[in-house]
């Protein structure tokens, strides 16, 4: 089969096409004919060497639809030939979290103390013309729903529906969106929006503003032009914001943190700027803020983003497609200046 592999740590130019034997499923586990795989900056983070248990090479992918090619002994419940978006969370269905339906916490493999245990990471990825997954982490795709959204749903879509969750989100509040312009911003918008709540942009893409006003933003802020936070607050009468959603990590934090209201919320799924931060704790109990983590989402999560998704209540903008020979273009991509939504890899 193709595949793209990563051969050396560094940077896109280390992605290399070519041939590799076609996995076989084992017990419990499928084959998938991937049709879509997002491209993450997850997937930058493992070229660049973050990911320290990766042997070369590896294909990264973690954002995967397809169709189910062959079944492993002991699989029931799924067909060859079905359509099936890809779990994020790898799990064992056995512990604790697991047994509640929040496989997303699943403790069984240590790694997962200080890095998710997803599909393209933790094994072999979406890359490729075929990868090979455990059956339970095949969920079927809605017959109106496209496999564009449906590999969305499978990463970005289940991690901001989760999140908006934990964030706790209602109506009538207002919340600070970075990273706006992203594939997980533009559905943190659409979400915020969903609630009743009041929407606040911020981008380093001012092109994208009325995209982003489109998509659910009731107030862009500009991030390369001022201080975020006191513009947060000014547009809430020098309150602040109730919720801060924030997936890039430490180079937000002290913006995010100063632009909270008093009891606000604070929640964040990812370490892209880094995972370092330091916090003052005088203000964070005088005014009683909290600190959310948010790691992806359960399968429960996915079946109902893919649900919304299906009803039209979610669309996905898709600043780029590449088929899967030019993967390393595609990684370009995540840094286009003014790109709006996902880059995706046409792999069928």
């Amino acid at each position: 089969m193709k595949a793209v592999q990563i051969v050396a740590f560094g940077g896109p130019e280390h992605l290399q096409y070519g041939d590799v034997p076609t996995p076989e499923p084992g017990p419990g586990e499928v084959r998938i004919r991937v049709t879509r795989c997002g491209v993450n900056p997850v997937d930058r983070s493992q070229v660049l060497g973050r990911w320290p248990w990766l042997n070369l090479p590896h294909i990264p992918g973690s954002e995967i639809a397809g169709t189910v090619d062959a079944l492993g002994p002991g699989v029931a419940g799924l067909h060859v030939g079905e359509r099936v978006a890809v779990a994020l969370r790898l799990f064992c269905n056995r512990c604790h979290y697991c047994l509640r339906g929040q496989e997303q916490l699943c403790m069984a493999d240590p790694r997962t103390l200080t890095a998710p245990a997803i599909p393209g990471a933790f094994t072999e990825g979406g890359y490729a013309e075929y990868t090979i997954i455990p059956a339970l982490n095949a969920i079927p795709i809605p017959a109106n729903l496209d496999d564009d959204h449906a590999c969305v749903a499978a990463l970005d879509g289940l991690t901001a529906w989760h999140m908006v969750d934990q964030a706790r989100i209602a109506a009538g509040d207002h919340v600070l969106v970075v990273g706006a312009s992203g594939g997980l911003g533009t559905l943190f918008l659409q979400l915020v929006a969903k609630r009743g709540a009041v929407a606040h942009a911020v981008t380093g893409s001012m092109a994208n503003a009325d995209a982003l006003g489109e998509y659910g933003a009731a107030t862009i802020i500009d991030r390369t032009s001022g201080d975020v936070a006191a513009a947060a607050r000014d547009l809430t009468g020098g309150r602040g914001m109730d919720v801060v959603l924030d997936p890039t990590g430490a180079a937000s934090w002290v913006s995010s943190m100063g632009a909270l209201a008093r009891g606000g919320r604070y929640a964040t799924c990812g370490i892209l700027t880094g995972a370092e931060v330091t916090l003052n704790l005088a203000p964070f109990y005088a005014q009683e803020h909290e600190i959310i983590g948010s790691t992806g989402g359960s399968r429960r999560d996915l079946v109902e983003c893919m649900a919304a998704m299906a009803r039209h209540e979610l669309r996905v903008p898709i600043h780029a497609r590449f088929p899967l020979s030019q993967a390393a273009d595609a990684m370009r991509a995540l840094s286009d200046p003014g790109r709006l939504g996902k880059v995706l890899l046409d792999v069928a």
